[in-house]
């Protein structure tokens, strides 16, 4: 009898051991581990990957030279152990990201990312439903750097679409580029969609500068929503037509608090092309222009085939003799149709931007227009001040993808 009662206990205590082991692992399933942080254990853990793996780059540290891949004919998770506790660096001289999602729609999550290059940036995202959460972007150099680019280069031409909360950038920032292609003609070709999950959404996130910079810009056909934001000693921006390019499409920005502490600043948002919805955000320090400054670059400079819009360049509207309205500026939305090199340069429906329920210490604060460039941007016909826009519902949040992607681990 002894010696059946001592087998069964050494079987109990190793099956025992082997769970105790493996939770001790990772705090939820994955599919592979990484034998290291290196890139070339990292890429050939996605290179093993099949379509929903879940990989998990274990902590410690490591500089690369390179930038890991993933498909675009998969979608996988790659999970660091904490954002202090696996910690990517990029090479001084490296260009290009540390990760590049492609058009897989995949997840990053838990990881540390030092950036020092300023041709590069901390991770390249695409696709349709990708995430980017619980990460933290720290910039080494004077230059400010992208901690995430969103980029277009989608099959159909369409902006991308995806998730970025939770993260904290340091003299970081994100930049959505709505096409790969400058024109972006697709994109402005599509319907306006305020208030749906058409473009990129940055929520929850904390954006800390000691440098000059922006947080988010756009341009391309860029759109992006930008809410629920803490915002330290920076500003929001989206580019207008400034050469042979389309503007940015559209922008959404709510429920932010917009802070000026350590350094002058000059305004919290600085938009120049496409159209939108400015509402509910708080401001506080001491702004030189505590306000939401807008211009078209064209108004008074003169940039590539379009030229200056002085009511001689075909692409413009030309229903005033000033050029009026300037292509793609403030309170300008969709194409009629798709412009093409065959075609005439098609006209563009007004769709005016509106904002409401700003405050700079309780005080609502206006529109301002810069540059002179009101002789094309106009109060009550290309934008709205203190005023809700008709029929405007925020899309859902949490944003939907939170759930999607927590509930698929």
């Amino acid at each position: 009898m002894p010696k059946p009662s001592n087998f069964i206990l050494t079987i109990c205590t190793f099956i025992l051991l082997i769970a105790s082991c493996k939770k001790d692992d990772t705090a939820f399933h994955y599919d592979i581990l990484a034998a290291s942080t290196s890139f070339e254990d990292v890429q050939e853990a996605v290179d093993s990957a099949e379509n929903g793996d879940i990989i998990l780059v274990p902590a410690g540290s490591s500089t690369w030279e390179s930038t890991v891949r993933i498909p675009n004919d998969i979608t996988i998770t790659l999970s660091g152990s904490g954002q202090d506790a696996t910690v990517i660096s990029s090479e001084t001289d490296a260009p290009g990201s540390l990760i590049n999602v492609g058009n897989s729609g995949s997840r990053i999550t838990n990881m540390g990312f030092v950036l020092s290059n300023d041709n590069g940036n901390g991770i390249r995202a695409g696709g349709n439903g990708f995430r980017v959460d619980h990460c933290r972007f720290d910039n080494t150099i004077d230059q400010t750097i992208e901690g995430v680019i969103v980029w277009g280069s989608m099959p159909d031409n369409s902006c991308p679409t995806g998730l970025i909360d939770h993260c904290e950038f340091n003299n970081t920032r994100v930049v959505v580029v709505g096409d790969g292609a400058l024109m972006a003609h697709t994109i402005w070709a599509e319907p306006l969609g305020l208030g749906t999950d058409n473009a990129p959404f940055i929520e929850d996130c904390v954006f800390n500068f000691t440098k000059f910079g922006n947080v988010i810009d756009a341009n391309y056909g860029g759109r992006y929503v930008f809410r629920y934001n803490i915002v330290n000693d920076a500003y929001l921006e989206a580019h207008s037509v400034q050469g042979n390019n389309r503007a940015t499409r559209s922008w959404e920005i709510y429920g932010n608090t917009i802070n000026q502490a350590g350094r002058d600043m000059w305004t919290p948002f600085f938009l120049r092309g496409g159209t939108g919805v400015v509402f509910d955000n708080t401001l506080t320090g001491e702004w030189t222009s505590p306000t939401i400054t807008i211009d078209n670059r064209r108004s008074f400079e003169d940039l590539g085939d379009g030229g200056l819009c002085d009511g001689t360049s075909p692409w413009d509207g030309n229903e005033e003799e000033n050029g009026y309205p300037a292509r793609d500026q403030i309170g300008r939305s969709t194409d009629q149709w798709l412009w093409t090199d065959e075609n005439p340069y098609p006209p563009q429906e007004l769709d005016p931007f509106y904002q409401w329920n700003n405050t700079y210490y309780g005080e609502n604060i206006d529109v301002y227009v810069h540059n002179n460039c009101s002789i094309h941007i106009k109060g009550n016909r290309d934008y709205y001040n203190q005023t809700e826009k008709p029929g405007y519902a925020p899309f859902t949040y949490p944003h939907p993808l939170i759930a999607e992607w927590d509930n698929g681990n």
